[in-house]
C-alpha cells in the first residue's frame, strides 16, 4: 500500500463521491419553525439553490464542505468535515476530514480527525500510517511508538522504508526522542525494514554507529536476505569485503536478489565466471529477471560464448523496456562474425535513448570499414530526422566521428552550425577544439579551450587539452606545465593528464622526472598513445629494449596505432 506520506499532498475532492455513496443518510432541508427551534445550530445558515437550512446529517455536512471547497473558504470546510467525521459511522468520513486538515487546517484539527478514523477503524492500515507521519513531525514518541507497533502486530513483516524520505525534514530534538522507539520495535519484532531505517537514522547522527548497531541486530535474529544486502553494502567501496560479507550467511544465498548482487560484484573484481554462475542461478529461479538477462548475455560475450549471448538477447527482444538493448549488442555480435548487413539491420532497429546515437556510432563505423563514408553522414542525417529530441547528441556523435577518422575539416561545419545553435556548449567547443587541433590550426583550437575556461576556469579536461596542445604543437612548454598542474591538482589519478605531464616535463628535457608520471599512466591504462610517449623517453633515456616492450604492448591495444608507428619511424630514422 502506498503510504500515507506519499498520498496526502495528492489529496483530490473527487474522492467525496465514495464519501457520499458510503454515506446512508440523505440531507433535508428543514422547516424554518425548525430552524428556529434550534439555539445550537452545528453552523450558520448558508444559502443553498435559493433555500436557507442548516445541515443536521453527516451528507449535509459533507456537501456544504464541499461547497466551501469549490468556493475556496478551506477553514469552513475542515470545520464543517470535522463535524460531520464526529456523527458519521463511516470511516471514509473521518478519512477524508484527516486528508483535508493535513492540507489546510490546524495541528490540532489533525489531530481530532485522526483520532476518529482510528476509533472508527483502529485496524486501518492508511490510518495508522497516518498517525504515525503526525506523531513523527509533531514529535510525540509515545505515539509514534504506539501507531508503528500496532502496523508491526498487524503485518510482522510491514515495509517501513517510507519512514526514511521524510526523516531528514525532522527536527533534530524530535529524531533524539524518536529513535529509541524505533530502535526497540526493530529489537522486539525482528522486522528488517525497521532495522535499516534505524541503521540509517543512526548513521547520519553518527557514523558507524548504526553499522555496529545492526551487527549486533542480525546477531539475534534470523538473517533476511534484504537486511543482508543492505549490510553488505557498507562495506563498499570494498567490493572483495562485501562478497565476503554475504558468503557469512548461507542461508540467503540461494536468493535471487542476493545472488544477483554478488554476480555484479564479483564481475567488477575481476571474477567474471563465478558472475555468469550466480546469474545463471539467478535466472533459474525467476526468468523474468530481464536486467540479470542482460548482464549475463554481456558476460558472456566477453567469454566468447556467443551463442549463449545471442540467445538470451534474444530472449530480451520479447520485451519492450530491453528491446533497444538486445537490438544494439545483438548488433554488435553480428560485427564480430563479420555479417555486417545483419548488423546495419540490427543497429537501424535500435530505437530507444541514448543507445539510439551509440548504434549510430556503430553504423558509422560499419560505413567506414566498407569504405563509404557517405553513408555514415546519411545514417546521421536519418537519425536526427527520425529522433529530434536527440538532434544535439546525434550531431555531436557525428562529429567525434569524423575527427577520428582524419575527416577534422568535415567536423568544423557541423560543429559550428550546433555553436551558432547553443554558443556555449562545452562539449561542441571541446570536440571543435579537438577538430582544430588535428588539422593543425592551433590558434582557433586555443581559442575554444580558453572559451571554456573563461566560462569554468576549473574544468580539467579543458585544462589538460590546452596544457598538451601547447607542449605538444608549441614552444610554449612553461605556460603548458602550468595548465597541467592546475588540471593534476583537479584529477591526480587521471592516466591522460598524467600522460601530459609526463610530456612536458620531456619537452622541457626533464627525463627524470617524466618516467614516474607515464608509469603511473601506464599502470592505470595501457593505451597506445600513452605507449607512444612512455617509450619515447625510455629510449631517450638509453633503455631501448624497454621502450620496444612498451610499444609493442601498445600496439595491443590499438594494432592501427598511427601514433606508435611514427613515434618508432622518427626515432629510428633519426
Amino acid at each position: 500500500m502506498q503510504p500515507m506520506k506519499i498520498k496526502w499532498p495528492n489529496c483530490n475532492r473527487a474522492s467525496v463521491l465514495c464519501v457520499c455513496l458510503l454515506l446512508t443518510a440523505c440531507q433535508t432541508v428543514p422547516s424554518t419553525e425548525s430552524v428556529e427551534a434550534d439555539a445550537t445550530p452545528l453552523v450558520q445558515p448558508t444559502q443553498v439553490m435559493g433555500s436557507s437550512y442548516q445541515p443536521r446529517t453527516p451528507a449535509g455536512l459533507v456537501l456544504m464542505a464541499e461547497r466551501a471547497l469549490a468556493e475556496n473558504r478551506t477553514e469552513r470546510a475542515v470545520t464543517l468535515y470535522l463535524q460531520a467525521a464526529e456523527q458519521s459511522e463511516q470511516s471514509e468520513v473521518a478519512e477524508r476530514a484527516a486528508f483535508l486538515a493535513r492540507q489546510v487546517g490546524a495541528p490540532s484539527q489533525s489531530a481530532r480527525a485522526l483520532t476518529r478514523w482510528r476509533q472508527l477503524d483502529p485496524n486501518n492500515q492508511s490510518a495508522l500510517e497516518a498517525s504515525l507521519i503526525y506523531a513523527v513531525e509533531h514529535g510525540t514518541a509515545i505515539e509514534a511508538q504506539q501507531s508503528l507497533g500496532r502496523l508491526l502486530t498487524l503485518d510482522p513483516d510491514y515495509q517501513v522504508h517510507w519512514i526514511a524520505s521524510f526523516w531528514a525534514s525532522v527536527d533534530a530534538t524530535k529524531q533524539t526522542a524518536l529513535t529509541p522507539r524505533f530502535q526497540n520495535l526493530a529489537e522486539l519484532t525482528g522486522n528488517g525494514s525497521l532495522a535499516l531505517v534505524v541503521t540509517e537514522i543512526k548513521n547520519r547522527n553518527q557514523p558507524e554507529s548504526g553499522t555496529a548497531w545492526l551487527d549486533q541486530w542480525m546477531e539475534i535474529h534470523p538473517a533476511i536476505p534484504e537486511v543482508v544486502l543492505f549490510r553488505a553494502r557498507l562495506d563498499l567501496p570494498d567490493r572483495t569485503q562485501a562478497i565476503a560479507r554475504l558468503n557469512r550467511f548461507p542461508e540467503v544465498l540461494d536468493d535471487a536478489n542476493v545472488q544477483s548482487q554478488k554476480a555484479r560484484w564479483s564481475g567488477l573484481v575481476g571474477d567474471a565466471e563465478q558472475a555468469r554462475v550466480l546469474l545463471r542461478a539467478a535466472l533459474k529461479t525467476d526468468p523474468d529477471r530481464h536486467q540479470d538477462r542482460l548482464t549475463l548475455a554481456l558476460l558472456e560475450m566477453q567469454a566468447d560464448r556467443l551463442e549463449d549471448a545471442e540467445m538470451h538477447l534474444k530472449t530480451l527482444l520479447a520485451t519492450e523496456r530491453f528491446r533497444a538493448n538486445a537490438y544494439y549488442h545483438l548488433g554488435e555480435l553480428a560485427k564480430t562474425k563479420q555479417e555486417f548487413d545483419l548488423a546495419i539491420d540490427r543497429f537501424l532497429r535500435v530505437d530507444r535513448g541514448e543507445l539510439i546515437v551509440e548504434a549510430r556510432k556503430q553504423l558509422a563505423s560499419l560505413a567506414l570499414t566498407q569504405e563509404q563514408p557517405d553513408q555514415a553522414i546519411r545514417w546521421f542525417d536519418e537519425a536526427r530526422l527520425l529522433f529530434p529530441g536527440l538532434r544535439p547528441q546525434l550531431t555531436l556523435a557525428e562529429a567525434q566521428f569524423q575527427t577520428t577518422n582524419g575527416m577534422a575539416q568535415d567536423a568544423i561545419p557541423v560543429l559550428s552550425q550546433a555553436l551558432a545553435d547553443d554558443p556555449d556548449r562545452r562539449d561542441v567547443l571541446y570536440t571543435r577544439a579537438l577538430a582544430y587541433e588535428q588539422m593543425g590550426d592551433i590558434p582557433n583550437a586555443e581559442a575554444d579551450l580558453r572559451r571554456i575556461l573563461a566560462s569554468d576556469p576549473e574544468d580539467a579536461d579543458a585544462l589538460n587539452a590546452l596544457g598538451y596542445t601547447l607542449a605538444d604543437r608549441t614552444d610554449r612548454y612553461d605556460e603548458a606545465l602550468v595548465l597541467i598542474e592546475k588540471a593534476l591538482q583537479k584529477q591526480p589519478e587521471s592516466p591522460a593528464i598524467l600522460d601530459s605531464m609526463g610530456w612536458v616535463l620531456f619537452k622541457l628535457g626533464r627525463l627524470e622526472e617524466a618516467l614516474p608520471y607515464f608509469e603511473r599512466a601506464w599502470a592505470i591504462v595501457q593505451d597506445h598513445e600513452i605507449a607512444a610517449h612512455y617509450g619515447e623517453v625510455l629510449w631517450s633515456l638509453g633503455r631501448t629494449l624497454e621502450a620496444q616492450g612498451i610499444w609493442e604492448l601498445g600496439y595491443q591495444s590499438n594494432p592501427e596505432s598511427d601514433k606508435i608507428r611514427s613515434t618508432i619511424e622518427r626515432l629510428t630514422n633519426s
